[in-house]
């Protein structure tokens, strides 16, 4: 019998109490969770190779904007596959479409339904990564 890899997710926020729920929805998931404050963080990490299955940015950060950070990351060959679901308190059309024209595959807004972010970002990871809990 085949074993499911636990899904990483990374997690560029830089509201701590939105952090700290994000990371309790993500291990309550069966999912492995690093979370990092701001996008400078994001470009450290950047630097180094991806082992993680997911990001979720958002996309208002201080020090270096979500955008920034989604842009250097589709540049480097590493992350270039890497799925990314942009998470903002931005709604409006144009801003959705930004993010998704800069590279990254799915948006949700803030305040979000977490069955629904949940969703979203399991249809991002790859079958042997999506972990055999879907429980919230």
């Amino acid at each position: 019998m085949m074993t499911e890899k636990t899904a990483c997710i990374l997690v560029v926020e830089d509201d701590a109490f939105m952090a700290e729920l994000l990371r309790f929805m993500f291990e309550r998931a069966q999912m492995r969770v690093k979370v990092l404050a701001d996008g400078r963080a994001a470009l450290d990490q950047l630097a180094q190779a991806p082992d993680v299955d997911a990001v979720v940015l958002d996309w208002m950060l201080p020090q270096v904007s979500g955008l920034d950070v989604l842009l250097r990351l589709r540049a480097l060959p590493a992350w270039a596959k890497v799925p990314v679901l942009v998470l903002s308190a931005q709604d409006a059309g144009t801003e959705v479409a930004r993010a998704l024209e800069a590279g990254a595959n799915d948006h949700v807004t803030k305040p979000f339904d977490p069955q629904v972010l949940m969703a979203r970002l399991r249809r991002l990871l790859p079958a042997a990564t999506s972990g055999a809990d879907h429980a919230l």
